[in-house]
């Protein structure tokens, strides 16, 4: 799963990376979480060229009816299980026509230890930006009248790096090669099936965090909550 992870990167990065012409990053810091459905970065064709844009995290089905059923509804669909994606009606039209990027600095995940959560988190080995298999839909506020894009990161099972990590559920984001990008935008339906698979145990690289963040009471969007961390009760195979 992916419910928390960190934009720390320029948009210059973007450009020179992606080939981006126009980049405006929403907010950058170091921890966001889902369930405050921030405006993230996101990669997508536009006539068939990339491009950035900011989309709430959350996704909302077209086919929605009122706000509050997109409120509802919204706080279930930060992740989608890329194994029945295509099959749900919350994600179907998304998967059928929608992929898009997430991007990441990195994201966090906590190992379940006895009664214990100890966050770690993780990034890409070679310190390059994270690019993660997602997909869109765009809602239209029947009250304002907005076209609201919304995405959902897509998951598969761990690999065994993240397996020691997310040790319940064993699950991880689908991450694309940074150099697959544009294939996986210009994917067909049937085609994605292919890249929905884990990703290479060392392609990904992890530390230990503050315990801190185990509190949502606190202001975790600091530079301490990518800090390499430990105690002496916590272990981990990084």
């Amino acid at each position: 799963m992916c419910f928390s992870y960190a934009i720390n990167f320029s948009p210059e990065s973007l450009k020179s990376k992606f080939g981006i012409k126009d980049v405006s990053l929403p907010t950058q810091g170091f921890f966001f979480s889902g369930f405050d459905h921030p405006e993230m970065p996101i990669l997508s064709l536009s006539e068939n060229e990339v491009v950035a844009t900011n989309m709430q995290w959350g996704l909302i089905p077209n086919w929605v009816k009122s706000i509050d059923q997109a409120i509802d509804l919204r706080k279930n669909s930060l992740n989608a299980r890329s194994e029945t994606a295509f099959e749900k009606p919350m994600f179907y039209g998304a998967w059928e026509s929608h992929p898009c990027i997430v991007l990441a600095s990195g994201f966090f995940e906590w190992k379940q230890v006895n009664k214990e959560k100890i966050p770690h988190y993780i990034y890409a080995a070679n310190g390059e930006i994270l690019t993660m298999a997602g997909i869109y839909d765009i809602w239209t506020n029947n009250i304002t009248g907005e076209n609201i894009k919304s995405f959902s990161i897509l998951t598969t099972h761990a690999n065994q790096m993240m397996s020691e990590i997310h040790n319940v559920k064993h699950r991880m984001p689908i991450i694309i090669d940074p150099n697959q990008s544009k294939s996986w935008l210009n994917s067909t339906a049937s085609e994605r099936h292919d890249f929905c698979k884990p990703c290479s145990n060392d392609y990904l690289t992890a530390h230990l965090v503050s315990p801190k963040l185990n509190s949502n009471k606190i202001n975790r969007n600091e530079s301490w909550a990518i800090e390499p961390a430990k105690t002496a009760n916590q272990t981990t195979l990084f």
